[in-house]
């Protein structure tokens, strides 16, 4: 696969066809040893006062292709000679003289920074990556110097890029005035070459990646591996019940939201609702432009109901008591007495802590058709997160209540953490099964583990990896800093005078602060950081279950402090003891 540099594109400058054009350079498995460059700056251009060349393609043994790339969907040659390009004004300088004058200026540069350089076999071509274009018989350029939108899709990108050199390579050997310089028997540039032409055209210390072009990168790549998990509905079309088991990191809240919005769409009321308050409220935010979508936590769906007849709200005392018995008997009293389902489909992640009957029996009089009948989709971990006093034999409910009367499918593919994580996850969490593989890249960040022996030691530990994460270029609010305690966590009790100040608790969270709270708290959610303290000890189901749910929250980088007591129960995980 081809190295890109730099290694990212700005998804706000960047035009649909370069980044279709980048992305399958980079991803091309027959482009191994090729170095491209996007949007390299000319300083000294023949026509501006500077310039810009959309990609440099040096290709080891072929040559060199600078590249024009255009995303218009309509090209035209006026009358009078002038060139438009969708709906921009005319112009008489016209794409190829456009890739013509960049590819003599960067020879001219290299040239002039590299005399010691050998002559080397630099093509200029045009990609029409959304037009038709053909030209028959052009006299201002050659036919295998444009690529239009029915040829680049044909064809793998490394094929018309060889093509491109081939050509050029031929015309070359055909020309007196190039048989000075040029055989066919050339093997320039070498790949020693490359490496010259690289650093004469992009030094080392241009390599850094801007961090708001890196944060956006990384959000848009979990978006997008995410994505590869919607072949679930296709079964969901088809099985009106279904239960999704998954471990954390494979998309399972990502395909809750596509579900609830396609069923929407067909002009379903639904009910998308999960456990946790921070999911319920990101949930509610994604959907929130979806009328027929009502979202949020299953809680405050009760308490809304409860509201509608007049019941006392939670006002203190046993709130076990409310939540689990209570709060669902005020709202069956509500459903039943209206007698009208209130939803058409249910949509439920984190259902493994909502596995209990009295939940059920309200779940089960929203939907019209019942639970047994009606149409629903459940997400969950059901072996790994149920930490509300639900277990694994929750889901036998659902076969009670169904009468078996739905199917299930696993997602086993992580898509949310990078293969370091996800390794560490599997092997500190006792996770059974395992990921069947990771879609992400690795990014060289190894999982960082600290040990302490005092509360100052943590704190000192806590704010060097705070440091750390903001000297790498991690926005305060990519990070986030979990616990198994409240109050008094590490981060609630940072007496930093730099820190103390931009830590604020997860149900404040705001840019520019790092956020904290508990792994109950952050269930559900992702950041790109994630520094998890306060643990002591890992010994049991419900110890190794926080851990597991707050060390796999990290999508980029993971950081564990944990007492050194704790070293025996670590290693116990890691042997499998």
């Amino acid at each position: 696969m081809t190295r890109m540099i730099p290694p990212f594109f700005d998804p706000e400058s960047t035009s649909p066809g370069e980044r279709e054009v980048f992305e399958r350079l980079r991803d091309d498995p027959a482009t191994e040893g090729w170095t491209a460059f996007h949007s390299v700056g000319v300083v000294k251009h023949p026509r501006q006062i500077q310039g810009e060349v959309d990609f440099v393609i040096l290709v080891p043994n072929a040559g060199v292709v600078c590249l024009e790339v255009k995303s218009h969907r309509r090209v035209a040659r006026l009358d009078d000679g002038r060139w438009q390009l969708g709906s921009h004004l005319p112009e008489v300088r016209g794409p190829f003289k456009q890739s013509d004058e960049a590819k003599f200026a960067i020879g001219n540069h290299l040239r002039k920074a590299g005399p010691s350089l050998p002559p080397l076999p630099m093509a200029s071509a045009v990609f029409f990556t959304h037009a038709r274009f053909q030209a028959p018989n052009p006299t201002e350029w050659h036919s295998w110097q444009s690529v239009d939108t029915i040829a680049f899709h044909r064809s793998p990108i490394s094929a018309l890029v060889l093509g491109i050199l081939r050509r050029h390579r031929e015309h070359l050997a055909s020309t007196p005035s190039a048989r000075g310089w040029f055989s066919t028997a050339s093997v320039e540039p070498t790949s020693a070459t490359c490496s010259r032409i690289t650093d004469l055209l992009r030094p080392s210390f241009e390599f850094t990646e801007p961090p708001k072009i890196r944060r956006h990168r990384r959000e848009e790549e979990a978006e997008r591996f995410t994505q590869q998990q919607f072949q679930v509905l296709d079964m969901f079309a088809e099985n009106p019940r279904s239960v999704v088991k998954g471990a954390a990191g494979t998309g399972k809240t990502f395909v809750a939201i596509e579900a609830a919005r396609r069923l929407a769409a067909n002009g379903s009321r639904v009910l998308l609702c999960c456990y946790n308050k921070l999911l319920g409220q990101w949930l509610k935010g994604e959907v929130a432009k979806v009328e027929l979508i009502s979202a949020g936590t299953f809680h405050s769906y009760m308490g809304r109901l409860a509201q509608e007849a007049g019941k006392q709200q939670f006002g203190g005392g046993d709130s076990r008591t409310w939540y689990r018995e209570t709060l669902p008997g005020h709202a069956l009293d509500v459903l039943l007495s209206d007698e009208r389902p209130r939803f058409d489909a249910l949509v439920i992640d984190e259902a493994q802590d909502l596995m209990l009957d009295n939940y059920l029996d309200v779940l089960d009089v929203s939907l019209s058709g019942g639970l047994g009948s009606g149409r629903w989709l459940q997400f969950g971990d059901f072996t790994n997160q149920a930490i509300f006093d639900s277990d694994a034999d929750g889901i036998n409910l659902l076969h009670q209540r169904t009468g078996n009367g739905f199917v299930s499918v696993t997602l086993s593919t992580n898509c949310r953490n990078v293969p370091s994580i996800a390794q560490h996850v599997e092997e500190n969490a006792r996770l059974v099964p395992g990921y069947s593989g990771t879609l992400r890249a690795e990014n060289n960040r190894e999982a960082v583990r600290e040990w302490w022996k005092t509360p100052e030691e943590q704190q000192r530990l806590l704010v060097k990896h705070l440091n750390r994460l903001q000297a790498d270029g991690f926005a305060p609010d990519e990070v986030v800093v979990l616990s198994p305690r409240g109050s008094t966590s590490a981060a609630a009790m940072c007496t930093d005078p730099r820190w103390r100040a931009r830590l604020v608790p997860l149900d404040d969270a705001r840019t520019r602060f790092v956020a904290y709270g508990t792994a109950h708290a952050f269930k559900g959610l992702d950041a790109a950081a994630v520094i998890v303290t306060d643990i002591e000890t890992v010994n049991d189901q419900k110890t190794q279950a926080l851990f597991y749910i707050a060390s796999s929250r990290a999508r980029d980088d993971l950081t564990v402090i944990a007492r050194d007591t704790a070293r025996a129960d670590f290693r116990r995980l890691l042997l499998g003891e």
